[in-house]
């Protein structure tokens, strides 16, 4: 399967969406020009990823597994035909003229006169580069560090499935750039004003402050291509091991594409040395590892998980409950793989826990704390002791959701980092 698309002629508001795009907080640089892009620092913390499906052709995007994101940053923004032009302008860079489409009546092929500089349809340099293959994006990444001094890297997978995952936006053409739900092509309908690309930052942001994480073009990740996770890294780095030689992974949704294509969990493969009509890419870069005291949790937040620790120490069923309560379905899971969901079935696997002696629990720092308005994401260490022999450092991410009555913890999942299998 591969992204799908019809190219017409782009109708709409580009000038307007222009405008709005160049007033964007930018610093440009005496290096050719050269812009340092908005970067957006996303918090680290643990989540699950991957669904096994089967799409008819077998099982892929699967096994579900935890995976360990530490803090990073992702560009607010796809990179712009205008900021390409401006690396091929410098460079002298040569793009290969690969440039798979789409027409009615066709299957995906190369057509030879689409090029980055002429996909087929109009653009401003403020909307995404397209027509650029995963090659054209890392030589693009490695220039730009050379020319800004930052160390520019594609995201990996499991960073974009995180920050799509917790970005919380609701796919329609109020939100984003997509296509006819009924296959294929573009769709102008409501704010959504385009048929193919529209300028970054046309729709408003996710909860992360991203613009078009899902819709408007298709985005390059830094892995190679495998159809499922068997063996895949769990502490958020790339797959850089190729069994199917050539190809990486392709993410996001694009102008073109409705429906499951605009799933968090939705994937596509590419030839390394082939771009597309609905493909670019976006940039990630690494953060150097943050004091814990700079993890701040708002007080209402704090007390909520410091009363159930306390319950837990005390091996206080009652107090448990007490915090559950603020809970309507919540659930817990453990690091060796059980889940216990609903209030009544944690309340007793507790009881049953607290009744076993000779152990202790010893609270470590918060390590990552996401909070906004609604949602909370605060991960933090604790150490279980059994014994001398028997001892678990565990992280621990809760999430919690804002209601009425105050924050209420949703889930809470376990990761062992050290301690006996």
């Amino acid at each position: 399967m591969q992204p799908l698309s019809i190219s017409r002629q782009n109708l709409g508001m580009h000038g307007l969406a222009s405008i709005l795009y160049a007033a964007a907080s930018l610093t440009s640089y005496a290096n050719a020009g050269v812009i340092k892009p908005q970067m957006v620092e996303i918090p680290g913390s643990v989540f699950s990823m991957g669904a096994t499906v089967d799409r008819g052709y077998g099982l892929i995007d699967g096994p579900k597994h935890d995976v360990t994101v530490p803090a990073f940053a992702l560009a607010r923004y796809e990179v712009t035909l205008g900021e390409f032009r401006t690396f091929v302008e410098t460079t002298g860079y040569v793009s290969e003229k690969k440039c798979n489409v789409y027409e009615a009546g066709t299957n995906w092929h190369i057509d030879s006169e689409r090029s980055w500089s002429a996909p087929g349809f109009a653009q401003t340099d403020h909307d995404p580069v397209v027509c650029v293959s995963w090659a054209d994006a890392q030589a693009y990444a490695a220039w730009l560090s050379g020319q800004t001094g930052e160390t520019y890297r594609l995201p990996s997978e499991a960073e974009m499935e995180y920050v799509t995952l917790l970005g919380e936006v609701v796919v329609s053409h109020a939100t984003a750039n997509i296509g006819r739900v009924e296959c294929c092509g573009g769709a102008a309908r409501g704010r959504d004003v385009w048929i193919e690309t529209s300028p970054v930052g046309s729709f408003p942001a996710d909860r992360f402050g991203l613009h078009d994480i899902r819709g408007n073009v298709w985005e390059w990740q830094a892995d190679c291509y495998h159809a499922n996770y068997d063996g895949a890294p769990v502490d958020g780095t790339a797959r850089t091991t190729c069994t199917e030689l050539g190809y990486h992974s392709i993410r996001g949704g694009s102008y073109g594409d409705a429906g499951e294509f605009h799933d968090p969990r939705f994937r596509l493969r590419g030839p390394v040395d082939q771009g597309f009509f609905t493909v670019g890419f976006r940039l990630a870069r690494d953060l150097a590892p943050q004091p814990a005291s700079q993890a701040a949790v708002p007080p209402a937040i704090a007390e909520t998980l410091s009363s159930m620790l306390d319950a837990m120490r005390e091996r206080d069923v009652a107090k448990l409950d007490r915090t559950l309560a603020r809970s309507a379905s919540p659930e817990i899971v453990y690091y060796w793989g059980e889940t216990v969901s609903g209030r009544d079935a944690i309340l007793q696997w507790h009881r049953e826990w607290f009744a076993e002696k000779g152990w202790s629990l010893e609270p470590g720092p918060v390590t990552h704390a996401l909070v906004d308005s609604r949602v909370a994401v605060v991960s933090s260490t604790m150490r279980y002791i059994k014994s001398a022999e028997r001892q678990f450092r565990i992280l621990i991410s809760h999430e919690l959701t804002k209601e009425d009555s105050g924050w209420k913890v949703a889930r809470i999942q376990q990761t062992l980092l050290e301690g006996p299998k």
